[in-house]
């Protein structure tokens, strides 16, 4: 019955009322990157969804260096792009509503003259937030046609077979008229120095090495995230205790452990294989910044993920990665790009806790396998 009344409020009562309010002329002509003074992305979702727009940045920067690009972003992705050196202004949508209305005012103040949603899922918050921001600009939305008002372009996306990266693209190429290669765009994170010498200064406590730097004495290091924000893709305990205790015990390679920080069943897990299995905790106290992951997976001689955050981690930084998933959901936006890989994937309709752990384990040792071959081989 709520579902029902939320659903007829909306459609009956918020939407026609703000149709009433914004009025945006169609406008489907290509827009001139060459030309165009200002841009801004609204990326306020999550860390991933970041990550893989990363080269979209870079790539209208490199055909426009004059080009003022701004980025939207959440509390929780807007470390993502702090170091960019293709985003040249980062809004971020905090949750203390005075900075937030701080940010918003000066979003308004830059005057973008294009405004491209690509916050998929929520699209009238998207719409409202455009207006707001640039309301005699060209706001570039996607969906169906009862967003028409709050944007100049709704764009017919179809995210049935693509790669995330691939839908941007399109959107990109609809937009401007301009040729992308999906192949050629890589992610990427631009980690301060700072952050480095605290990571680096990690590895030297543990006797770590990272990948592209042998020491004598020192160890390669695997990175395994036991963490997963959605339900359905989340490992289970039992998953994850096997699989540290396994690496910590049967590899040459030592084992990392991250795990969210809202995720207390993982952290008496991760304690267990710290103090059992021969792992170790990344950080030693408190929580690890998002750069300061980046920097870790970096070094990596791989990631292991239930997580496709981590994952999108692990392509920015070139690492190999092997990604637990599920088809219960879209598998196919969020594989990894452009890195060495492996996948494993639960039966229809079964979350990633109902992979049999010896299937895990079996592609965790094949692939393994693989990358002692090829450090012997270096």
């Amino acid at each position: 019955m709520r579902e029902k009344l939320e659903y007829w409020w909306r459609h009956q009562i918020v939407y026609p009322h703000l149709r009433l309010i914004f009025h945006n002329p169609r406008k489907d002509s290509p827009i001139d990157i060459r030309t165009l003074k200002s841009l801004l992305f609204l990326r306020y979702d999550r860390i991933g969804d970041m990550i893989v727009t990363t080269p979209i940045f870079r790539s209208l920067k490199q055909l426009n260096p004059a080009l003022k690009i701004g980025v939207v972003a959440s509390e929780t992705n807007a470390e993502i792009i702090c170091n960019n050196p293709y985003v040249d202004s980062v809004y971020v949508l905090h949750s203390h509503w005075l900075k937030l209305f701080s940010e918003i005012r000066r979003a308004r103040r830059d005057n973008y003259e294009v405004v491209i949603n690509l916050i998929f899922n929520r699209t009238t918050s998207g719409g409202i937030l455009a207006n707001i921001i640039s309301p005699t600009g060209i706001k570039i939305g996607q969906g169906d046609e009862k967003y028409g008002s709050y944007f100049n372009r709704l764009l017919k996306i179809s995210r049935d077979k693509s790669h995330m990266i691939e839908t941007l693209v399109f959107i990109i190429q609809e937009v401007f008229h301009i040729a992308l290669i999906p192949e050629q765009l890589n992610y990427e994170i631009i980690v301060d120095e700072k952050t480095i010498n605290t990571v680096a200064a990690f590895l030297g406590k543990h006797n770590l090495a990272p990948r592209y730097q042998a020491v004598p004495g020192k160890s390669f290091y695997i990175v395994f995230n036991l963490s997963a924000n959605d339900s359905v893709r989340k490992i289970s305990s039992a998953q994850a205790y096997a699989i540290g205790e396994h690496l910590g015990s049967q590899t040459v390679f030592r084992t990392v452990l991250l795990h969210a920080p809202k995720d207390p069943s993982m952290l008496l897990v991760k304690q267990d294989l710290v103090k059992n299995a021969r792992c170790i905790s990344f950080p030693e106290q408190g929580n690890a910044s998002l750069l300061e992951i980046a920097s870790l997976v970096e070094g990596a001689i791989a990631v292991i993920s239930p997580d496709t955050s981590i994952i999108h981690f692990a392509s920015a930084a070139k690492t190999p990665v092997i990604g637990f998933y599920t088809q219960m959901q879209d598998v196919h936006e969020w594989l990894p790009h452009q890195v060495k890989n492996r996948l494993v994937i639960s039966s229809e309709q079964e979350p990633t806790s109902a992979i049999p752990i010896p299937t895990m384990i079996n592609a965790i040792d094949d692939f393994i396998r693989e990358l002692e071959i090829q450090s012997l081989n270096k």
